[in-house]
């Protein structure tokens, strides 16, 4: 059952004692998410089946159906299958106990008592990947959705549709592929195949792979064409081309626009490389980036810097104010840094309290101490402490391209060594790699 985004996951806890089960659903009202209780294995596989689940604590020790059993049956049924599962137990954790449990298909294993600390924050980063997944799959779907739309687009023969001679000029031209480019009606007819096509430098019809294909009566299909507009634009398309009859001296060529399915990859590759919390890049899209700007280094010569970012007491805003708190501190955080920013820089959100920005174009160590200096001040005047809470900070170390690596490893490994260092300095400061060869503050 595929769930609408608007509608929260629900946490299923589960578990033969009810004592056991109101202290688990005082505790998780700090989540703020839905959560459901039973007390057996039969009444939580009957529940599962409604799909409102994106979370279930289990109990292991349970009459008629242990936790393992219904464990097992969630991973042997396609609509459960991925469903994170969590095992809060009174058992001793033994390899053999905990290898039955991860066998049975649990992503953790929690001891009782449970420690609150630990088990909000499993439960919030597991809600928070099985809605990323969930996601994941709509938009998925929704593609599947628009490829059969398309296919039965072309099953009716409503796409752009076009009949070339064997001399490579266009006999006839429907009036889908004539309003897919912005054509006149009859503008079409007449003009060369090609002209239309994007193809590499100055093709001869007979030097193309349509005219090769025809003449060797074979079917040609190509799912990632472009086709040029009146206008000077152009339309992602998906070619297929068929010989005619031999008396006919030509081909039939079918043009299904792939506009919208494109956008929806690209929306899927965005989101792949997009930190769910504050819209920045992830370690992913940031890993992605460093290596352009190396291969860009590599062509043109052009200097870079790495900027690892390590928040200043956001641990203690975390422990003392929660999770939800600390989240928000984040997000705030990284319109701070952003604000301080050229457009063409690129900031990465790379894990917890962690941030990274790559600056190219630089002709001196210096412009990069500069942006690191500026963003220490506005994290430190922006994050001030409220309430007599301490303020945030931010220690930063830089890298430079080439002078400290030429490899993503390298220049990762540089920038987090003097992040340290300026930890270790005293915090709220940078430091440069190589102290000796570089400015510091």
């Amino acid at each position: 059952m595929l769930l609408d985004r608007e509608e929260p996951l629900e946490i299923l806890v589960v578990d033969d004692r009810q004592d056991n089960l109101d202290d688990m659903q005082e505790l998780l009202e700090a989540i703020e998410q839905p959560v459901h209780c039973v007390d057996s294995g039969a009444e939580a596989l009957e529940y599962l089946a409604q799909g409102h689940v994106g979370l279930v604590l289990l109990d292991v020790q349970m009459p008629r159906m242990d936790g393992f059993e219904v464990a097992r049956r969630m991973r042997a049924d396609p609509h459960t299958r991925f469903t994170p599962i969590i095992f809060v137990s009174g058992m001793a954790q033994t390899d053999e106990i905990l290898g039955q449990g991860y066998g049975a298909g649990a992503m953790d294993f929690i001891a009782k008592p449970v420690q609150p600390a630990m088990l909000l924050h499993k439960v919030r980063a597991l809600l928070e990947h099985e809605q990323y997944r969930r996601d994941l799959r709509r938009m998925s779907l929704q593609l599947e959705r628009e490829r059969a739309f398309n296919a039965s687009i072309l099953d009716n023969t409503a796409e752009g549709i076009l009949v070339v001679g064997d001399d490579g000029r266009i006999r006839f031209a429907n009036p889908a592929i004539t309003r897919m480019l912005g054509c006149q009606e009859g503008e079409l007819t007449g003009s060369e195949l090609l002209s239309w096509v994007d193809v590499p430098g100055h093709l001869q019809w007979q030097e193309s792979s349509f005219y090769e294909h025809w003449r060797r009566r074979e079917h040609l299909r190509l799912h990632d064409a472009n086709l040029h507009t009146r206008g000077g634009g152009v339309v992602p398309v998906a070619l297929s081309c068929s010989p005619l009859p031999d008396d006919a001296h030509g081909m039939i060529l079918l043009a299904l626009d792939m506009s919208r399915v494109r956008d929806l990859h690209h929306q899927l590759e965005a989101l792949a490389i997009t930190d769910a919390l504050t819209g920045l890049l992830n370690r992913r899209g940031f890993l992605q980036e460093l290596q352009a700007s190396i291969s860009r280094h590599q062509r043109t010569g052009q200097k870079a810097a790495l900027l690892y970012l390590d928040l200043d007491g956001f641990k203690h805003i975390n422990d003392t104010l929660g999770h939800e708190r600390g989240d928000q501190v984040l997000r705030q955080v990284s319109v701070q840094l952003k604000a301080c920013l050229r457009p063409y820089d690129r900031l990465a959100r790379i894990g917890g309290d962690e941030f990274t920005v790559i600056l190219d174009s630089l002709s001196d160590p210096a412009e990069a101490a500069s942006v690191a200096q500026k963003l220490i001040q506005q994290v430190v005047s922006e994050g001030a402490g409220e309430g007599g809470q301490p303020g945030l900070g931010v220690s930063i170390g830089i890298a430079c391209l080439p002078t400290d690596g030429s490899s993503v490893e390298d220049l990762l490994r540089a920038a987090d060594t003097a992040m340290y260092a300026a930890k270790r300095g005293g915090r709220r400061q940078y430091r440069f790699y190589e102290t000796d060869l570089c400015p510091q503050n």
